[in-house]
């Protein structure tokens, strides 16, 4: 099996919600790999955003790792 990874950035203040997903173009080989890559992406985007942002705006990210449709 082979895995798409869809990232969302969400504010966890009530009523905000989340952004529009992030789809990101590589293809993973196993649900561990693409597991591993949103944390460290996870990481990679809050760090981008700032102490001051995440913490104003409670942010975090959810992700989803999809089964490919290799039909």
């Amino acid at each position: 099996m082979k895995f798409f990874l869809t990232i969302w950035i969400c504010s966890f203040i009530h009523g905000n919600g989340c952004m529009d997903p992030m789809v990101y173009p590589t293809v993973f080989n196993s649900w561990y790999e693409c597991s591993r890559a949103a944390h460290k992406e996870s990481i990679s985007i809050l760090q981008k955003m700032g102490y001051a942002n995440v913490n104003k705006y409670q942010m975090a990210t959810k992700y989803n790792c999809k089964i490919v449709d290799e039909t």
